[in-house]
């Protein structure tokens, strides 16, 4: 099988599995306080374009943009690697495969101007949803040709290929990787990290996934899995009940909840996003005192606790 598809196979969560596992756990970040610092990183784009451009005249693939992309690689980029073993013979898989998706990013760099203008205003728009949030810089950079997202210590990580057409998608994935940064500096590095590595924790995963999703909406108006969430609303109270059935199972049941690729077509993917999100959505609105509520959603630390505080299964 080509080794492209089997890694697209094997990737259940496209934004935050293993979201600050690369830290000294002990250690706390430092990055500005103030929107207008944050920074939008895309060196790795511009090396990309001149691998892109060399590669019409030089045949050899993988030396190309092993030298000019990979070894030139931003912090960034790197982790990017490191999680997920990108390597050149994956890129030039991908660029057979989807060529019209890379044949977009010149056009996208061309106004990259006007992204780090947009940049700059969305980070204004988080800073009124939480005011004391920390700005890590935010690296956009070029994969395989999937649509990844995460945070990370070095910043957020976002590959271009599947949004470089899609603004407002491009906007979402940015803020939900961002209120992953804001999670995981509430509850403390060691603490959220566990997060993603206890076992059959399906309901902490879909709460943490579901709070990104909630400060998105909060920014934005929408979250980034929309389409889940419209398949959500079209039987709530009957996935209310499979939720809180396969919260009792051994396995949990992840893969219908969690998986990135569900290999039935009418089933979205990552639906415990949505589900995570009414979750939330629902504690939020119940609270009298919104600012509390938003920092216990990003703080929170006890799954069942918030779940029943939130009230949303009272009436599955």
């Amino acid at each position: 099988m080509n080794t492209l598809i089997v890694l697209k196979k094997s990737s259940l969560i496209l934004s935050s599995l293993c979201l600050f596992l690369c830290l000294n756990v002990s250690g706390q970040p430092n990055y500005p306080r103030i929107p207008e610092d944050a920074k939008l990183i895309y060196t790795d784009l511009e090396h990309f374009m001149e691998a892109y451009d060399e590669l019409a005249t030089n045949p050899d693939t993988l030396q190309v943009l092993q030298t000019l992309y990979f070894d030139r690689g931003s912090a960034g980029l790197k982790e990017y690697i490191r999680r997920h073993q990108l390597s050149p013979e994956l890129m030039k898989d991908a660029l057979r495969a989807d060529p019209e998706r890379y044949a977009l990013l010149p056009g996208f760099l061309d106004t990259i101007s006007d992204t780090e203008q947009m940049y700059l205003e969305l980070m204004k728009d988080f800073s009124t949803v939480l005011s004391n949030a920390m700005y890590p810089p935010t690296y956009l950079l070029v994969g395989a040709n999937r649509g990844i997202g995460q945070a990370s210590g070095v910043g957020q990580l976002v590959t271009v290929t599947r949004p470089v057409d899609d603004l407002q998608k491009l906007k979402k994935i940015m803020v939900h990787e961002l209120a992953h940064f804001q999670e995981a500096m509430a509850m403390g590095l060691p603490k959220y990290a566990s997060l993603y590595t206890t076992p059959n924790n399906l309901l902490g995963m879909c709460l943490r996934e579901g709070g990104a999703e909630f400060v998105t909406s909060l920014v934005l108006g929408d979250i980034t899995q929309s389409r889940s969430l419209e398949f959500i609303l079209q039987d709530e109270n009957g996935l209310k009940r499979k939720f809180l059935e396969d919260l009792e199972t051994e396995t949990q049941n992840r893969e219908y909840w969690l998986s990135a690729t569900p290999e039935d077509d009418q089933h979205p993917k990552l639906l415990g996003y949505a589900m995570g999100y009414k979750i939330n959505k629902a504690y939020y609105d119940k609270a009298a005192d919104k600012a509390t509520a938003l920092q216990d959603i990003l703080r929170m630390d006890d799954a069942e606790v918030f779940v029943t505080s939130s009230g949303y299964f009272d009436n599955p």
